[in-house]
């Protein structure tokens, strides 16, 4: 067996076997990973930078709501260290450290294991669609929460815990769960309208008669925007039915009706999209419309010129002909009385197609 054989069979079988997977991160958001504890029952709230990720179930309080908020995946070795601890399995570490975005939601016997990517727009970058992996584990009284990137996305519950709002000490784990899934549909449902703000914005542009060279592209990457944003929430609304059956009994029955409403807004984020999808189309028809008036002026314009020298070339035609009998060719005055008669029939054919309406 030569080298170039044994490659390959070493990566089949890391491939094949999680156990031997060694976990790569492979995106492009090089944070410093970090660790911060929320614990609340219903009279207060503690929150703890952890420096250390190691053993953070010994950080349990198991009479309170543990929420461990992890920013940033790059450093593979600790993520995984801390994904094996909390009972997830290999192939969904290596779903999380890709760069190609997986929507899973898995049911173990102790822990529900949540993974979606969410989308922002990079307004320092010509406004491109970002997206980055989020990811949930749901266990007995707790939830670990890991985001890709470093934006506030979940800074509004984290305010919301520590100042007692919405009813969320009042209720468990499966109710902060479903918060932070709200928040992160409320980012990408954000992020479709923001993207439909800047086709309308476009589209005044195009009415007004302002023309841009950068249309077409700028249609061509929202398009594949929305394709690529619809194939994860379709795919996400799929896999929500594995969250909502609850064969590990992590989510109360009374806080099942919090699931079908994340469900219900999910269908609204589908809506925009479908909405977004409409303005698209509307953007290509006004920039296709917008050209063809553009070459349906230049043509108007063409022909307008067209016909007032028609005549007169014919008239240039017939004098230029080399017969030797031309009377006209001997008046005096024929180079002056050439010109005022093509002057004479110019300006009369531009009456004429004035009153026609033609321009």
């Amino acid at each position: 067996m030569n080298e170039s054989q044994y490659r390959k069979v070493r990566r089949a079988r890391n491939e094949s076997n999680p156990l031997l997977y060694t976990p790569i991160y492979q995106g492009d958001n090089n944070i410093p990973t970090s660790v911060t504890l929320l614990q609340y029952d219903t009279k207060n709230t503690l929150v703890k930078d952890l420096t250390s990720v190691d053993h953070l179930k010994n950080e349990i309080d198991s009479n309170k709501v543990n929420w461990f908020k992890i920013v940033g995946i790059s450093d593979a070795k600790r993520i995984a260290a801390i994904c094996y601890e909390f009972g997830l399995h290999g192939f969904d570490i290596k779903d999380l450290m890709s760069d190609q975005q997986v929507v899973k939601v898995v049911t173990y016997d102790k822990i529900t294991f949540i993974l979606m990517p969410g989308f922002y727009i990079k307004e320092e970058d010509n406004h491109r669609l970002e997206d980055m992996q989020v990811a949930f584990i749901l266990g007995e009284n707790y939830v670990v929460s890991f985001q890709e990137s470093d934006i506030p996305v979940f800074e509004d519950v984290q305010a919301a815990l520590e100042e007692n709002q919405m009813l969320i000490r009042q209720n468990g784990n499966d109710y902060l769960l479903y918060l932070l899934l709200r928040v992160v549909n409320t980012l990408n449902n954000n992020t479709v309208m923001e993207m439909e703000d800047g086709l309308d914005d476009i589209e005044n542009n195009l009415l007004l008669g302002q023309d841009n060279q950068n249309i077409m592209p700028f249609i061509r990457i929202r398009r594949l925007d929305y394709t690529h944003i619809k194939r994860f929430i379709v795919s996400l609304r799929e896999e929500l039915i594995n969250l909502l059956r609850n064969t590990n009994n992590l989510i109360l029955n009374e806080n099942i009706v919090y699931f079908n409403d994340y469900d219900d807004k999910l269908r609204i984020t589908l809506s925009n999209l479908e909405s977004f999808h409409e303005s698209l189309i509307s953007l290509l028809d006004i920039y296709y419309n917008n050209n063809n008036l553009r070459m349906n002026s230049i043509m108007k314009q063409l022909t307008i010129v067209s016909t007032i020298f028609i005549p007169l070339t014919f008239l240039v035609g017939v004098w230029g002909m080399n017969f030797k009998f031309m009377p006209e060719l001997d008046c005096y005055y024929g180079y002056m009385i050439a010109w005022l008669l093509f002057i004479l029939i110019g300006f009369v054919i531009w009456i004429w197609m004035k009153r026609k309406r033609w321009f």
